[in-house]
């Protein structure tokens, strides 16, 4: 009897952490213009994040040497644009350039350029959940913001870029 609940326990326990379990790490997102096609109002900008997620999540978030070694693009979502541009600024599909198999995550990032339309935009990626060890936010929704202002500086004569952030 002993052990017929000691393992009910254990199978509790297991359920409750597979449950439980969340996926998302972590993600910062910059960009910087490439060109400005002043005849209609189009600007070129490279966009440019690293992101982490829990390695174990699903199938499209693991990896390992071998997917290092490949270059092959993992990942989930895109960055939707909110405002001063229509659909996606692009998918949110990534490099893996580190893992932990004892940790459970996975981390990468990838540049690419996109068009947009106007010279102020607002993109956002989000979805459900953060990781479940979080003080405050654990398993929540979350947002990762990118806000561009592509009009000529004042100052520089330059058209604005956003600062740099790295995550490691």
């Amino acid at each position: 009897q002993y052990i017929m609940a000691w393992l009910k326990l254990c199978l509790l326990l297991t359920f409750f952490s597979i449950a439980a379990s969340s996926h998302f790490r972590g993600a910062s997102i910059s960009w910087r213009p490439i060109a400005e096609d002043e005849s209609n109002g189009n600007y070129t900008i490279e966009i440019s994040f690293r992101i982490a997620w829990r390695r174990s999540f699903n199938d499209n978030l693991f990896c390992n040497q071998s997917t290092i070694d490949s270059q092959a693009l993992i990942g989930i979502g895109s960055l939707s644009c909110t405002s001063g541009c229509n659909g996606t600024l692009g998918n949110m599909s990534f490099y893996c350039t580190d893992y932990s198999e004892v940790e459970d995550w996975t981390a990468g990032g990838r540049t690419y350029q996109t068009t947009i339309f106007t010279p102020e935009f607002e993109a956002k990626f989000s979805s459900c959940c953060w990781i479940s060890t979080l003080i405050f936010g654990s398993d929540g929704g979350w947002d990762v913001l990118v806000r561009g202002n592509l009009t000529r500086r004042e100052d520089t004569g330059q058209i604005n870029s956003s600062p740099v952030s790295a995550m490691s």
